[in-house]
């Protein structure tokens, strides 16, 4: 496997256009800086222990510093821009790190040792300033400027959609670091492990903790793969009778760019591999339909009309038309959830309803109104594409109670219920002419 570029070969082209993007957005909201937090650590109710620090993405997507709480990058007028880095002295923790070269090389960069002491060096008095990222950062600070106005928010969130160089060489990054993590996992399944063990491998197989993770790794043996979101780690072992599947969906992080790939396995070779093989060929063939102009609820549709396919094919609902599943609802019992969503410093980017950069927002198509992603795809943008197919009781029930109970085989359903779902997803980049899929080449198969 080739490696990866090194994203910083790319981050002053970055910042550059960054300060065009922030210069422009602050120039729709009539202000002249812009002052971005990084956020600040907050404490459990009645505990002196911290929740998880996770740095603003405003922030993050400027400097990657993920461990710097309190401090703050200020963007006015064209000047160089300044970071404001809180470094206490503190010998409980290890205090955060000065920023490489690299990166140091495109700010004023100033070392603040109390909290107390960004005050000094926010815009002068006179200057129209406004404040992003989570309030709590400001308080005491510039009481009469605007925190996170709405004008300069939905330009900025409009824009991140379109990934810079830097910002896609930090993706390909978290998807090479993950490949192996999946690989590791797959292993772990065919030992026989359990979900906390398959969990540990793809954190070795990585070399990433799960803290550092940009989402909670679905690790979903058997029948769990059903719940979507499957936020457990099973320490029970199965006889090896009773293994038949594992979906995993679990990515890397790079920078804070984060990766989001699933893949579901088959314990043997059985009906169920060639369910997860139909799925596999399915999501290639949308993933190579993936092209600039194209919007992205048309692809959503064009995955349900081929789902109902398979349930055909599946003999899930072996005498029904396909369009007719789509019409009736059959479809989405079995695919509940959108074909993907944008991908970047956040897992669900933002921007993904916006009809421009004033924030207006798409109407949602009233046969599914609840996609995470309604835009054209443009030169620039990262998605997930992720079809799949669950057993889900409760969506299930719904289908029984229905017009179309008696066009499924419910016999055929109960069978299959055991091996949970299927998923397969991958992330990709929407090019000039078409698209590159940057998980394929890193995993086999």
């Amino acid at each position: 496997m080739q490696a990866p570029p090194d994203p910083h070969s790319h981050y002053h082209v970055h910042v550059g256009e960054l300060g065009q993007r922030y210069a422009a957005a602050a120039a729709r909201g009539g202000f002249d800086a812009l002052v971005i937090g990084s956020g600040i650590i907050q404490y459990r109710f009645l505990d002196d222990q911290p929740h998880r620090y996770v740095a603003s993405p405003h922030f993050l997507q400027w400097v990657p510093l993920q461990e710097h709480p309190g401090s703050a990058i200020i963007a006015a007028g064209g000047r160089r821009p300044v970071l404001v880095i809180l470094q206490p002295e503190d010998y409980w923790h290890q205090p955060p790190a000065l920023p490489e070269a690299a990166v140091a090389a495109e700010f004023d960069v100033r070392v603040i040792r109390d909290a107390a002491d960004l005050g000094q060096h926010l815009p002068v008095a006179g200057l129209r300033t406004a404040l992003l990222g989570p309030p709590e950062q400001w308080d005491g600070l510039l009481p009469d400027a605007p925190r996170n106005p709405d004008t300069v928010v939905n330009y900025l969130h409009f824009q991140r959609a379109r990934k810079t160089d830097w910002e896609v060489a930090c993706i390909r990054r978290a998807a090479a670091l993950a490949a192996p993590g999946h690989h590791a996992a797959e292993a772990a399944f065919r030992a026989g492990g359990t979900e906390y063990d398959i969990l540990n491998a793809f954190l070795a197989g990585c070399r990433q903790t799960e803290q550092e993770l940009p989402y909670g790794a679905i690790v979903a043996l058997n029948e769990h793969g059903a719940t979507l979101h499957y936020q457990h780690r099973d320490r029970e072992a199965h006889k090896p009778r009773d293994i038949h599947s594992l979906l995993i969906d679990a990515g890397c992080a790079c920078n804070g760019y984060a990766c989001d790939i699933t893949r579901t396995h088959a314990y043997r070779e059985d009906e169920f591999s060639r369910m997860v093989a139909d799925m596999d060929r399915l999501q290639r063939e949308l993933c190579a339909a993936v092209r600039p102009g194209i919007s992205f609820p048309q692809l959503h549709r064009r995955t349900h009309q081929a789902l109902a396919e398979l349930l055909r094919h599946w003999g899930i609902a072996p005498h029904m038309d396909p369009q007719d599943m789509v019409t009736a609802g059959v479809t989405l019992a079995f695919f509940p959830h959108g074909l993907g969503h944008l991908l970047g410093i956040q897992v669900h980017d933002v921007g993904g309803h916006m009809a421009d950069d004033t924030g207006a927002p798409l109407p949602a198509p009233a046969d599914f109104p609840k996609l995470r992603f309604l835009r054209t795809l443009e030169p620039g943008h990262i998605v997930t594409v992720e079809p799949g197919i669950y057993f889900i009781d409760a969506l299930l029930d719904r289908l029984r109670s229905g017009p179309a109970s008696g066009e499924i085989d419910w016999e055929r359903v109960a069978q299959l219920k055991k091996f949970g779902g299927i998923r397969v997803e991958d992330d990709v980049l929407v090019t000039a002419t078409g698209a590159e899929n940057l998980t394929r080449p890193l995993l086999a198969g």
